[in-house]
C-alpha cells in the first residue's frame, strides 16, 4: 500500500483570497456584467497597490460575481492589506455612481497541490466568506451607509492568518485592536475567525448587532487597558 504524503501530492502552503460583490443578485441584469468587470479592475488595482502582480496569481477561479486566487504563503500579509485599498477605491467610486458597490473579502492560508483542481483550502475560504456573523456585520453597514461612501469592503481572516500574521502586528494596515473575533460554524466546518472593517471598530459593530454578546467583550477590553495604564 502506497503512503500518500504532501510530498507525493506536491502540496505547498499558499495564501488565498476570495472577493465577492455584496448584493449583486439583487442588481438588474444589465448591471451584472459591468459590476463584475468593474470589480475585477478595482481588485487588480488593489493587488498592484500592495505589490502583487495580478497575472502571477495561482489557482485562479471565478465564483460567479467574484474570484478566488492563491499566492505563495509569504504574500499573506499583502493579501490582508488588499481590503484597505479595495475599500478606498469602492468608497471613491460610490460617490459618483448611481448604484453603490461593496465587497466581502476572505483571506486564509493552507496547502494546495499544483496538479489538483479541487482544494480543501478553497473550501475553507468559502466557509469563511459565507460566515453569517460576518455577513450580518457587512449588511449592517450597507444599511447604515446606503450611498456607500463610508463603507466599501470588509474582510474576514482565518485563525491561522490571525495567529501567524495579523495578531503579531504583521500587517500595518490591519490593526488587531480594530478587529473582532467571531465563530464560524457549518455542518462541515467550525473554527474561530476575525473580521476587519477598514476605518471602523469591528467590535462596536458586533455590539450593535448583538449587545448581549458584544458589549461585555468591549467592556473587558477597556478594563484591561485601564488596568495596565
Amino acid at each position: 500500500m502506497q503512503v500518500l504524503t504532501s510530498g507525493h501530492y506536491n502540496a505547498h502552503t499558499h495564501a488565498v483570497l476570495s472577493v465577492d460583490i455584496v448584493g449583486s443578485s439583487k442588481a438588474s441584469d444589465d448591471l451584472l456584467d459591468p459590476m463584475k468587470n468593474e470589480m475585477e479592475t478595482l481588485v487588480s488595482r488593489s493587488f498592484n497597490a500592495v505589490g502583487l502582480a495580478p497575472g502571477e496569481a495561482r489557482h485562479f477561479r471565478e465564483t460567479g460575481d467574484g474570484l478566488m486566487v492563491a499566492y505563495p504563503d509569504h504574500a499573506v500579509g499583502q493579501l490582508c492589506e488588499v481590503v484597505f485599498h479595495l475599500d478606498h477605491l469602492l468608497r471613491t467610486r460610490n460617490r459618483y455612481a448611481r448604484v453603490p458597490m461593496r465587497a466581502r473579502v476572505a483571506v486564509h492560508m493552507g496547502p494546495m497541490a499544483d496538479n489538483h483542481r479541487y482544494h480543501r483550502t478553497y473550501i475553507t475560504l468559502t466557509r469563511l466568506l459565507c460566515a453569517s456573523t460576518f455577513n450580518d456585520a457587512v449588511g449592517y453597514w450597507c444599511r447604515s451607509d446606503p450611498t456607500g461612501d463610508k463603507f466599501g469592503a470588509g474582510m474576514i481572516v482565518s485563525q491561522s492568518v490571525w495567529r501567524n500574521v495579523v495578531e503579531p502586528f504583521g500587517v500595518a494596515l490591519v490593526p488587531p485592536a480594530r478587529c473582532a473575533r467571531i465563530s464560524v460554524t457549518t455542518p462541515d466546518f467550525a473554527d474561530s475567525a476575525w473580521i476587519h472593517l477598514p476605518g471602523l471598530d469591528a467590535e462596536a459593530v458586533l455590539a450593535e448587532l448583538n449587545p448581549a454578546v458584544a458589549v461585555p467583550l468591549a467592556f473587558d477590553r477597556v478594563s484591561r487597558l485601564s488596568t495596565t495604564a
